[in-house]
């Protein structure tokens, strides 16, 4: 059986071949056309392209720019369909250009013009996608990369929706497809490749493809492993966001060549027989999450795994926490800011713990 849908369908209606696509497309199967939210979007990119003319331009100068892009198409319609194979509907949507620019309008200047159009090039992996479906969305939702690839090879179980933004309707759904649906329900225009086998040792040269930077959100030991030596390999960096206490690691293998890994944690020859196989050990976890470091209810919590707790335990809040910080932190390295090959920390709980005056 192959992979659910998860890539919608896009017809530009300015275009002949494809408004004459959508044409044969819609009339060969029952594809109901959403079409109300249009002029929603169309009054909110004349506010953006004006926004000295005030929020509130009259329906008639609306109407008016409107009819004046129609015309100047070869078609003489305007608009892209996005066909949604997972809802069997279709919604009228702005085309590319314009979609983006309402999309990303919010960004600026926090996100510079120059610096969105250089995002929209870049190329981002996420391997892992519990905690990583968090960290995909926020770069979809701030259009901090154009690609995305994604792997994971787990399903949705209850359990995994005290930190996962999923639907109940979602269980036993691919963790990847529904994060590839969740992307497309944000923004079509974003180009996602999917590996729902998982990371493996087979699949990393394709996987690793022309990546500007990946992203370390899984679980297995090995993969971890694997990904750091493709990345050293191909000089792209690394980011892994583990949550407790908003550990974050910057590993720059773009930076210059190195025989170690995790800032010197883990020795070259360690790591390759880790990427042969290996299972976690409190040595492993000690290099991965600092066990010294960790919050005193992860290590309460550590100490129960297997015994009286099925699993690592992982808040939403932390996880939402981490992934701002993840998302915020691939942007700045992306866009070329001198950050440095570190461990970091945002530790929310311990700022709440200092008396700040006001």
């Amino acid at each position: 059986m192959g992979i659910a849908s998860f890539r919608p369908k896009l017809f530009a209606l300015s275009n002949a071949k494809e408004r004459e696509a959508w044409r044969v497309f819609s009339s060969s199967r029952s594809a109901p056309l959403d079409s109300s939210r249009l002029a929603g979007q169309w009054k909110e990119w004349h506010r953006c392209e004006h926004p000295q003319a005030g929020p509130l331009p009259s329906d008639e100068v609306l109407e008016f720019a409107f009819a004046a892009r129609q015309g100047s198409t070869e078609t003489g319609r305007y608009g892209t369909v996005a066909w949604y194979p997972w809802r069997n509907q279709a919604i009228l949507l702005l085309e590319k250009e314009e979609f983006i620019q309402v999309r990303t309008n919010r960004n600026q200047r926090k996100i510079r013009q120059e610096e969105q159009v250089s995002l929209s090039a870049k190329n981002v992996g996420v391997i892992g996608l519990s905690v990583g479906r968090s960290i995909a969305l926020a770069l979809s939702m701030e259009r901090i990369a154009g690609k995305l690839h994604l792997a994971d090879s787990d399903q949705i179980e209850l359990s995994n929706l005290n930190r996962m933004p999923c639907s109940l309707f979602e269980l036993g759904t691919s963790k990847l497809v529904s994060t590839a649906r969740a992307i497309a329900e944000v923004d079509p225009f974003i180009e996602v490749e999917v590996w729902p086998e998982g990371f493996r040792a087979e699949n990393i040269g394709d996987f690793m493809e022309n990546l500007d930077l990946v992203v370390d959100a899984c679980d297995g030991l090995q993969a971890k492993a694997l990904l750091r030596m493709g990345a050293r390999d191909r000089r792209i960096p690394v980011v892994m966001e583990t949550n407790d206490r908003g550990l974050i690691d910057v590993e720059r293998y773009d930076l210059e060549e190195t025989q170690d890994f995790l800032h010197g944690r883990v020795t070259a020859e360690q790591m390759s027989e880790l990427a042969s196989g290996g299972s976690w050990s409190p040595e492993w976890l000690d290099a991965f999450v600092d066990l010294s470091e960790i919050s005193p209810r992860a290590q309460e919590s550590l100490a129960e795994v297997g015994k009286t707790l099925a699993g690592w335990p992982q808040l939403h809040s932390d996880v939402a926490l981490g992934a701002g910080a993840a998302a915020s932190t691939i942007r700045r390295l992306l866009l070329g800011e001198e950050i440095a090959d570190q461990r970091i920390r945002f530790d929310l709980n311990e700022q709440l713990s200092v008396a700040y005056t006001a």
